[in-house]
């Protein structure tokens, strides 16, 4: 078979693109949900997706086809199709939140002086270019981004840990299970990421040993996620909630940057560099979906609907991003929760038929 990805740039995946978009408005979202105790929803929408991944991981080592193949083996063409949308949906709204944190973060903080929504437009071009590409540039972003994400995570954690009171956190868990269930379930629309790898089964050689080191990248990504959550708030603690952009305010106060200027600087460069690729990656799926599902015949054709339609959100809908964003917290975590992990942990079953189907045809 002629494969698109190899197994390392999965690892990579997980590594350079699950902690990138946690780092900006979620830990002070969670912060007002759980107070000191909001990393511990973090961890428990991390063993989710965990328990997402092992799903994912037993389809790749046992699946003799993609996942476009899966879903017509067991449910058939039609009915792959109607799934399919189904995923299209929430990738799409799975992009709305990064991205609308990410162009105000733009505007209010690296353009203070005149704010406007015209900065982050550039943005669009890459993802349209991004999007027409085939499966096979996810891997070679992986192998580059990941090295980048690793250095801007240490430099801002080596600048931001002198200032942490790590008594913050202490004691845990005296928020009740009700708050930090309720965080984890805010944050769904942050999490779930490991549904992109649905689209990776069949498109990698799976070998020896491959699954355990797919859980150990994925666990580096989680350790980089609570780590930055409990720094965070060590460094803020009962005024953490009001630190929108966790990204900048973490590292502003360390008396290096005092002595020298704004050293942080570098790091949420490189932050902000691969999440050029991080926000694209919903849209990316999308076209992936749209493709087959109406068979374009040229790939900017699906790209242009997917990026246009974020964008579309971004420009006219800006003054309502308020009540999106509420919808998206209060009301569609069960939607992300039952697409990005319900759906991806039935998957083992899918799996099965779909074997035995292959077998019984010879």
């Amino acid at each position: 078979m002629n494969y698109q990805l190899k197994s390392r740039q999965v690892c990579f995946f997980l590594i350079a693109f699950m902690p990138i978009t946690k780092l900006f408005v979620l830990p002070s979202m969670l912060a007002k949900t759980a107070n000191e105790d909001m990393w511990i929803s973090a961890v428990i929408s991390l063993l989710v997706d965990f328990l997402t991944l092992l799903s994912i991981v037993y389809a790749c080592k046992k699946s003799k086809t993609n996942f476009f193949g899966l879903l017509e083996n067991s449910f058939g063409k039609v009915g792959a199709k109607i799934v399919l949308m189904m995923f299209f949906i929430y990738f799409m709204l799975k992009a709305v939140l990064p991205l609308n944190e990410q162009k105000d973060y733009v505007e209010f903080t690296l353009y203070t002086l005149k704010p406007t929504v015209f900065y982050f437009l550039p943005f669009f071009i890459v993802a349209l270019y991004f999007c027409a590409k085939k499966l096979r540039v996810i891997g070679r972003t992986a192998d580059i981004m990941w090295l980048i994400t690793v250095n801007g995570f240490v430099t801002l954690i080596a600048l931001s840990i002198t200032n942490a009171d790590f008594g913050a956190i202490l004691p845990i868990g005296a928020n009740g299970i009700g708050s930090i269930v309720k965080g984890s379930y805010s944050s769904l629309s942050w999490f779930g990421d490991v549904s992109y790898l649905l689209f990776f089964i069949g498109e990698f050689k799976y070998g020896k040993k491959d699954g355990l080191k797919i859980f150990l990248s994925f666990l580096v990504g989680a350790v980089m996620i609570i780590a930055f959550m409990v720094i965070f708030y060590c460094i803020f603690t009962s005024i953490a909630f009001r630190q929108r952009f966790a990204l900048t305010e973490i590292s502003k106060y360390t008396t290096v940057i005092n002595n020298l200027g704004r050293f942080d600087y570098i790091g949420i460069i490189m932050i902000l560099f691969v999440n050029l690729f991080c926000l694209s990656l919903p849209m990316f799926f999308s076209c992936r979906i749209l493709n087959y599902v109406f068979k374009f015949k040229k790939p900017w054709i699906a790209s242009a609907i997917c990026v246009g339609v974020q964008a579309l959100i971004l420009l006219v809908f800006y003054q309502f991003i308020a009540g999106i964003e509420n919808f998206m917290i209060n009301y569609a975590g069960i939607y992300f929760f039952l697409l990005g992990n319900v759906f991806p942990i039935a998957l083992v079953v899918i799996v099965k038929k779909g074997v035995k189907k292959l077998n019984a045809q010879g």
